[in-house]
């Protein structure tokens, strides 16, 4: 009886040995997630938990913001300070304590009964540990490890796309306010054709329809400057969000150009399996369906085993006699036999695996369908830059000759000129989905693509208000 016992007494006390001194570090896996991101955006990476160090990324923060902003400081101030990103940091926290949790056993149960009548009390008394636990624990420990590898993989992915966007939304700030300014030159041509066609008016060298027209287009060009500054202010608050920045921080300023055109397309080779070898998004799927067949196995493997305990039990009987010895709590599967449960792990784990295959697919489609936008882009800007801004430079170059031979009229050169400028926005909104379209192409690979250096052809100067010696001008 007594070794009986004591051999129960040493089982819990081993149990409690294993499982007594678990602790959950929330940032233990952080350093994989810099790892990971380090890999794929050239910023760093920190979460903010109040230590000096995150002080110091914060004043760099505010330094980064009184600079001129470019792309690279848009991203490295988006990943220190974006909240939301900074939120999605505690899912590591959430996931270590579920994987320490996966290699805790239960806590044994101990019960206690007193029954009493003439000859006096009778008390009962146990302590139970479930052993089922422990039989099941490296197989948990395995499923709550292929969880938290997925947990660290989506935040990774989380910064990653991130930066991205930024990325993306940068490139829409610039563009929009180089077609800003590019609009407010044509409400200058178009202002100054509606305030000589008055002045004609009033001298009745010009009829009332020929009048309103020329006050028509300037109309129509101050409502689509007002169009492009709402654009502007939106897309700039966007870029704020995605950076995390409020109050004064958000009177950063930006260059005057987009990027100039790289010299060449990047190799574009292989980018399908480059896709599917660096996506963040897949990896955490495949470590999502590794877990649900993880987790299937163990759901299998104990179907017809119930609750399972040992323990000691003691007793006192009205006579002063004490007994005390092992007990045994054995479930027996007769009306539950896991069946529910083995069904719906079963279904988890197609689901999961269906997921990897459909998003495989997804990730493949998405490689070659932004390789082929970055293409069509770069060829577009392309026939802008070689083409279309020089025939209108050009037409621009011989009115002004036939104007001051007298040959045309002021209206005439003026819609040259405003034809000139249109085109030149049409260049800049293709520039920009270049820009877009190369970021789009990041976001499908899963890593940065290094910039080929610039061309070295100069690139065609957008049409500003000027005056050339010595040549008449309206």
């Amino acid at each position: 009886m007594r070794t009986g016992t004591d051999g129960a007494f040493a089982a819990i006390a081993l149990m409690v040995v294993l499982s007594g001194c678990a602790s959950v570090q929330r940032d233990a896996r952080f350093p994989e997630v810099r790892d990971a991101v380090g890999q794929r955006v050239e910023q760093n990476v920190s979460w903010n938990q109040n230590s000096d160090q995150d002080r110091r990324a914060q004043e760099a923060v505010h330094r980064l913001l009184k600079q001129e902003l470019t792309v690279d400081t848009a991203v490295q101030i988006a990943l220190l300070n974006n909240r939301n990103l900074q939120a999605t940091y505690e899912s590591l926290g959430v996931a270590q304590a579920d994987l320490v949790e996966a290699g805790l056993l239960d806590n044994p149960v101990f019960s206690i009964s007193v029954y009493s009548g003439d000859p006096g009390s009778i008390i009962e008394a146990s302590i139970v540990q479930d052993f089922v636990g422990l039989f099941s624990m490296s197989a948990r420990k395995k499923i709550g490890e292929a969880a938290a590898r997925r947990a660290t993989l989506e935040v990774s992915n989380k910064a990653v796309d991130l930066a991205r966007q930024v990325e993306g939304q940068y490139y829409t700030v610039v563009g929009d306010a180089q077609a800003l300014e590019l609009a407010q030159q044509v409400v200058v041509a178009t202002e100054a054709a509606a305030e000589l066609a008055e002045r004609q008016r009033a001298a009745g060298n010009l009829n009332r329809r020929d009048q309103s027209v020329q006050q028509a287009f300037y109309a129509q060009t101050l409502l689509e400057v007002a169009q492009a500054e709402a654009q502007l202010a939106s897309d700039r608050e966007r870029l704020n969000r995605l950076m995390g920045v409020w109050a004064q921080d958000i009177g950063w300023t930006i260059p005057g150009r987009l990027p100039a055109l790289p010299a060449a397309l990047p190799a574009l080779e292989q980018l399908e399996a480059r896709a599917i070898a660096e996506r963040l998004d897949l990896a955490a799927a495949k470590a999502d369906a590794e877990a649900a067949t993880r987790a299937l196995d163990l759901a299998t493997q104990f179907r017809y085993l119930g609750p399972f305990g040992i323990g000691v039990a003691y007793k006192r009987e009205p006579g002063g006699g004490a007994f005390v010895g092992p007990t045994v709590e054995l479930g027996l599967p007769i009306f539950n036999k896991h069946q529910a449960g083995i069904a719906r792990a079963a279904a988890e784990s197609r689901r999961s695996q269906e997921h990897v295959a459909a998003l495989a697919v997804e990730i493949r489609s998405e490689a070659r369908e932004a390789s082929a936008r970055l293409a069509a882009t770069y060829a577009m800007v392309q026939h802008y830059q070689k083409v279309m801004l020089p025939l209108q430079q050009g037409i621009v170059s011989e009115t002004l000759k036939f104007y001051n031979g007298m040959l045309v009229g002021v209206y005439d050169l003026l819609l040259a000129r405003q034809a000139q400028v249109q085109t030149a926005r049409q260049y800049v909104s293709a520039s920009k989905d270049f820009w877009l379209a190369w970021t789009d192409l990041e976001r499908a690979v899963g890593g940065k693509i290094p910039v080929p250096a610039a061309t070295t052809e100069k690139a065609p100067d957008e049409p500003r208000p000027s005056h050339q010696h010595g040549d008449k001008q309206p």
